[in-house]
């Protein structure tokens, strides 16, 4: 298991971050985190090296064609999680539980909001029922360790185009959105895949993440 600790972040529903709460989360093994910022060579390359050793490869692999066109591709998934808001990004590629012929890839972000609510009542009823206004969301209330959280479950399909064909892929998220101690921060856990087969595994996947979020004091606090 990976423990992802950020000290940086803050929500109500469809503000961007501007700074990001203490808190802490698990991840599965297997998952890499994601560079943030504007891709680089360095940044590339690191990635890619991890994603080998991922693998069972050793540290010093040669990056070939295939390390580095996969590390694009997750580089790509980051920057693009990073644009809609998310502070943190991790993804990992797993054989699937039904066919192990088929692999899937799974992508944890991480978001931040501010809130102007004054209890937690009152945020998870505001984002229930901003969610619940959203087409095509599905809303659920739930309790999780972290506290009362609002969890949504979206399909959205889409064409991808590859050569001459047209392929049609289904992004599927799952994402808790989680009020801060405070309430002035909401912390959205999102997790992502267009694989359809094994997305109820996934959801379970989601479920043990969305239980290992921990709120941390403030540094004042702590001092």
């Amino acid at each position: 298991m990976t423990d992802t600790t950020h000290t940086t972040g803050t929500a109500d529903t469809p503000d961007t971050a501007q700074r990001a709460p203490r808190y802490s989360l698990v991840l599965p093994e297997g998952f890499i985190e994601l560079p943030g910022g504007e891709p680089t060579e360095e940044k590339l390359r690191a990635l890619a090296s991890a994603v080998a050793v991922r693998f069972g490869l050793p540290e010093d692999t040669e990056i070939d064609q295939g390390l580095a066109g996969t590390a694009a591709m997750l580089m790509t998934l980051g920057a693009s999680a990073e644009a809609g808001g998310a502070h943190y990004n991790a993804a990992a590629v797993f054989r699937s539980a039904r066919d192990e012929r088929r692999p899937l890839m799974v992508v944890v972000s991480c978001f931040v909001f501010d809130s102007r609510r004054t209890t937690r009542h009152t945020a998870v009823a505001a984002l229930e029922q901003y969610y619940g206004n959203q087409p095509g969301t599905e809303v659920e209330v739930v309790e999780l360790p972290a506290g009362e959280s609002v969890v949504t479950r979206t399909a959205t399909p889409s064409t991808i185009e590859v050569g001459e064909e047209a392929v049609e892929v289904t992004n599927h998220a799952v994402t808790a959105w989680i009020p801060g101690p405070a309430v002035s921060e909401i912390l959205g856990v999102s997790v992502t895949s267009n694989n359809t087969e094994d997305w109820a595994d996934i959801v379970d996947l989601a479920q043990g993440v969305f239980e290992t979020v921990e709120w941390l004091p403030d540094e004042d606090e702590a001092d």
